[in-house]
């Protein structure tokens, strides 16, 4: 085709409008162009082209051109398949910018490469390589349409012979090279350009490196640092688009990526475009001028004034030789000349007395010059000595404003850069949620009175960015030690915002999914007011429940649900069922594994509830039947592992599916070292059993942290029920509680310690848990 005609034969008024009126059948006007061209004479294919490009006028057009496109080119034909390509090929010929970003996408590089390997038609195939490689060289520095240097390096990473750039219209042909000409081609290779690019790379880095440590410092910023860097990204672009080894392809695509933050970081920082700035660069390079001015006058004043001293010296040592000679011929005068040499020693010394008359009067010429400059040069400082006090008048203000744009750039990169942190923690929270990770939220206590008033009672927790949390050990050294967890509250968050971040979890209970959440902690730091709480200020469990009946109250429309309550405790490794009127030494409370409940406890009492209020009387009267004591580190120490569970069976009153929920609520007894709690008799008997299956439970998360063949569930009753939601289909969430009181430092650090394992955890995705008709229900004891 070739360039048929300018832009500048664009459609007439009438006709434009017509096009942009017609936009939904733009297509179809584009097909019917199109297969004029592929069936048609020669002239009335030019009129057809013409009428083409003269609709490609915006975006919208160009994509519609595109699509239009692809049949042809796909066509099994490869006749039609050269003529939609000449066509394309001649439509970046005379078309404008928008045709060649909708054409620089990876979408058709993709649908062209695929064509090219896939077709077995050569002319086909060369035609698409040479488009490409034509393409590619045309707009090489163009950053927008870098997609056209992407797709060529993706050929030559496939191994495709890719052919020379046309030149002036008329492309090169290939020629088999000889295995002498590729033999001297590969020894001529190894050497200049290979050295070179890692001169050129190193030269690069060393750049970046110089630019980094100036944007980090003022004062190390190296003048004209940044305009290199430019000239270097621009070498990149140039260098990118030639053929390049894979290693160094991407290094020099690392060092363009560094190169565009850095160069924009500068930009932002030392840039300022605001018409203030413009204007304070303007005054500061003024005063600049004045002082250099200033600075030469006094210069030239100096020099003026040496000069007239030598001058005056000059004189003195002149009018001393003067009246020496003066006195000497007026001696001789009045003796007379008596001989000829007499007489030519008096010719000499009329002629010095004449000589210096005239220097004299030099002298005194030059000091009345000297003193008019020296006039003029006092009224020239007095003037710029005006204009820099006027110009210091009003430097504080456009300071002042030169600080508000710097503040205002800056406020702009910590707002990008908080965008930028919540983004990526939005996405590491997805990832984790799809892996299946434990999810694990930090929670700091207030420090108590009693702890406020003693020794070891300042804090020792610091958070420095959200979901961190720092641990500066007590002592002169003050090692401190870092955590990331998915949440870190401080000791100032509300029961509110717990279990706001709680509540997504609880909402999927309803939807049939298994939720366990668990507290864990020393003992006194916490766990039992985050699970349960006090009656005018409830925790999580509280929360939780009646979060369930809201969801239950909004779906009663076309869902029947029935919740079930349980609670039991683990106390010194036998489970007491805690809703029990009488406790029945002989009722055997075994666990057991249902394919679909999971873990659950044969014999344990299981009541219906219908609201919040039915579950306070049993969550009451589990509390009474709890077993709990006191000691050194906490006057209400739980004393076992109290385990709540709700069942939700939901019916769609539609479909008859049944789904079946679980949430386990854990409240785990507190870790404790007897010399600090002065445990004695049962309540060291109680913490030896408390430590015990704690420790189980480090060895099953270190275990499923190792991914392990195997994992000692059954080497405690509390891991053994809490398999289905460690290491099964469910979804987890751990609370650590931890005390900021550096007397309980070692404790403090235990437990993030064991939590940080923890968040390695992988369950997997949990699935929904849908009820069999044919599964029967394990018996539980109404």
């Amino acid at each position: 085709f070739g360039p048929l005609w300018s832009r500048q034969n664009k459609m007439s008024d009438d006709e434009l409008s017509v096009s942009k009126g017609s936009k939904g059948n733009l297509k179809k006007e584009f097909e019917g162009l199109i297969h004029q061209q592929l069936n048609s004479q020669h002239q009335q294919i030019r009129e057809a082209f013409k009428r083409m490009v003269s609709m490609i006028v915006d975006s919208y057009s160009a994509r519609q051109a595109l699509e239009a496109l692809k049949d042809p080119i796909k066509k099994d034909s490869g006749l039609i398949q050269l003529k939609g390509l000449s066509i394309l090929g001649a439509l970046v010929k005379n078309t404008g910018h928008d045709f060649h970003v909708e054409l620089a996408t990876k979408k058709w590089m993709d649908r062209l490469i695929k064509l090219a390997r896939s077709t077995r038609d050569e002319r086909v195939r060369d035609k698409v390589l040479q488009l490409m490689v034509d393409w590619a060289n045309q707009f090489q520095l163009q950053l927008q349409l870098d997609e056209f240097s992407i797709a060529l390096h993706r050929l030559k990473a496939k191994g495709i012979e890719l052919p020379p750039p046309t030149e002036k219209g008329k492309p090169r042909h290939r020629r088999t090279k000889s295995n002498q000409e590729k033999g001297a081609t590969a020894t001529a290779g190894t050497e200049g350009p290979s050295t070179s690019l890692e001169l050129l790379l190193t030269n690069i880095q060393a750049d970046v490196s110089n630019l980094e440590l100036g944007l980090q410092s003022q004062e190390m910023l190296q003048e004209g640092i940044a305009e290199e860097c430019r000239k270097h990204l621009q070498k990149i672009q140039v260098i990118l688009s030639t053929d390049l080894p894979d290693q160094a392809m991407y290094e020099f695509i690392n060092l363009s990526d560094q190169l565009h933050e850095l160069l924009g970081l500068y930009d932002a920082v030392y840039t300022d475009s605001t018409p203030e700035g413009h204007a304070l660069d303007r005054e500061v390079s003024e005063m600049k001028k004045l002082d250099m001015q200033i600075r030469e006058e006094q210069e030239l004043k100096a020099r003026k004034e040496r000069e007239l001293e030598d001058l005056t010296l000059e004189l003195q040592s002149a009018q001393e030789a003067l009246r020496a000679a003066t006195d000497a011929a007026r001696l001789r005068s009045l003796s007379g000349p008596r001989n000829e040499k007499d007489k030519r020693v008096h010719d000499m010394l009329t002629q010095v007395v004449s000589n210096c008359a005239n220097v004299k009067q030099a002298a005194v010429d030059c000091k009345i010059k000297m003193q008019e400059e020296k006039a003029k040069m006092l009224q020239e400082n007095a003037r710029f000595l005006k204009e820099l006090e006027e110009n210091l008048m009003e430097f504080p203000t456009l300071v002042e404003k030169a600080k508000i744009g710097e503040s205002k750039a800056f406020l702009l990169l910590k707002k990008l850069y908080t965008i930028e942190v919540n983004t990526r923690k939005k996405l590491y929270n997805k990832l984790q949620e799809l892996r299946g990770n434990i999810r694990v939220y930090c929670r700091v206590r207030p420090l108590s009175a009693k702890e406020k008033a003693g020794p070891g009672g300042d804090s020792i927790m610091s958070y420095p960015a959200d979901g961190e949390i720092v641990v500066r050990e007590p002592g002169g050294m003050g090692k401190t030690r870092a955590f990331e967890f998915d949440t870190v509250y401080n000791d100032t968050a509300s029961q509110e915002e717990i279990f706001e971040d709680t509540k997504p979890l609880i909402n999927c209970v309803v939807d049939g999914y298994k939720v366990c959440i668990f507290a864990y902690g020393q003992t006194g730091s916490g766990k039992t007011y985050t699970m349960q709480g006090p009656h005018e200020n409830p925790g999580i469990n509280r929360r939780a429940l009646q979060r369930l009946f809201d969801l239950v109250e909004e779906r009663k429309e076309v869902e029947k649900c029935v919740v079930s309550v349980s609670v039991l405790e683990i106390y010194n490794e036998t489970i007491r069922d805690l809703l029990c009127d009488k406790m029945d030494d002989k009722v055997k409370y075994e666990i057991k594994t249902h394919p679909l409940d999971g873990q659950y406890v044969e014999n344990l009492v299981n009541f219906p509830v219908t609201s919040i209020q039915h579950i306070d009387q049993y969550m009451a009267k589990a509390e009474k039947n709890r077993s709990s004591g006191r000691t050194n580190m906490n006057e209400h120490s739980s004393r076992s592992h109290m385990v709540l569970y709700v069942v939700v069976r939901n019916t769609n009153l539609q479909s008859g599916v049944t789904t079946v929920g679980k949430v386990s609520l854990v409240d785990l007894a507190g870790s404790e070292r007897v010399g600090k709690s002065g445990a004695t008799g049962d309540r060291m008997k109680e913490a030896q059993a408390i430590n015990k299956s704690l420790s189980a439970l480090g060895d099953v998360i270190s275990s499923l942290s190792r991914n392990d063949s195997h994992t000692p569930y059954r080497n405690s009753k509390l891991t053994h029920l809490l398999k289905d939601s460690l290491g099964g289909n469910s979804k987890c969430l751990m609370f650590v509680n931890v005390s900021p009181a550096s007397y309980n430092c070692n404790e403090s650090i235990n437990s993030l310690q064991f939590a940080f394992r923890a968040r390695g955890v992988v369950l997997g995705t949990a699935k929904k848990n849908v009820e069999q008709p044919k599964i029967e229900v394990p018996h539980v004891r109404q």
